[in-house]
């Protein structure tokens, strides 16, 4: 039997490994409630890590910035401190060694996923599921790597670790909109779609963002330009987090445990996964 592949990747330096385990496995029950004859085994998931790359640096960081503790709004400072250090880390590229980094570890942890018995790594599709800034990280992995394809320098890479069998694009709480300001390769979205894909399968294929309104990093993406209206097929408004953090910017972290962002997750995979002859 062929499996659905999803990779997670996090968007918050701070996140610890096992981060998405939870996740896992309410997209799979709601997966296997959503139709007849669904299973477990249908969906194989994989976590990106990468937090620790930056998360000593940013606690040392903080650390020091508070020496008096007398800062308030402790949570919600920690959240911007997280977001904003990493990604000025990032945008240095070779000077901090960071941006290099990341990626040898998402090459690395794609290595290991198409390396997986049940994965084929001619076909089997695979679907993205970036949280925050991973999906700034992504969109330029991707990007990295397709550029890396035109220049005929991804001879040692296989379909599934090149994105040739990508089938969905999944973002939530992204700040992409904002990055496209920088213009480059955020200038224009990411194919969506692997070119190995049999025809039936792409025109399945999707790119969701979801956000939060309270959510200050999270945004729309539809109403960046014609190119990201066209590529994205649906952003969706939803409410995450808990009573002490769905109202205010804290919620930034509530869509990991929230039915409004992993049930319509569960459905799109269901969708994918609906009967096929490349299935069988």
């Amino acid at each position: 039997m062929k499996r659905l592949a999803i990779a997670v990747i996090h968007g918050i330096g701070s996140e610890k490994q096992f981060y998405s385990v939870e996740l896992k496995h309410r997209i799979t029950e709601e997966y296997i409630k959503g139709g007849e004859g669904r299973m477990e085994e249908d969906l194989l998931f994989h976590e990106i890590y990468w937090g620790d790359l930056v998360r000593d640096d940013q606690s040392e960081l903080l650390d020091r910035a508070d020496y008096k503790n007398e800062l308030a709004y402790k949570g919600i400072r920690n959240l911007f401190v997280d977001y904003l250090s990493t990604s000025l880390a990032y945008r240095t590229k070779g000077s901090s060694g960071f941006y290099d980094a990341v990626h040898a570890r998402i090459k690395d942890s794609l290595r290991g996923f198409a390396a997986h018995r049940r994965v084929d790594q001619d076909s089997t599709p695979l679907v993205i599921l970036a949280h925050s800034f991973g999906s700034v990280i992504m969109s330029n992995y991707i990007y990295d790597m397709r550029k890396r394809i035109e220049e005929g320098n991804a001879d040692d890479v296989s379909n599934f670790e090149s994105f040739k069998t990508m089938a969905g694009f999944v973002t939530f709480g992204s700040p992409l909109a904002v990055y496209y300001m920088q213009g480059g390769e955020f200038g224009e979205p990411i194919a969506k779609c692997g070119d190995v894909l049999p025809d039936d399968l792409k025109k399945r294929t999707r790119w969701y963002n979801f956000y939060d309104k309270d959510d200050i990093v999270g945004y729309p993406l539809k109403g960046v330009n014609a190119a990201y209206k066209e590529a994205v097929d649906g952003d969706f408004e939803i409410n995450v987090g808990g009573a002490a953090t769905s109202w205010n910017p804290a919620c930034h972290n509530g869509y990991w445990e929230d039915k409004d962002f992993y049930k319509p997750v569960a459905d799109y995979l269901g969708e994918l996964r609906a009967p096929h002859s490349f299935w069988q």
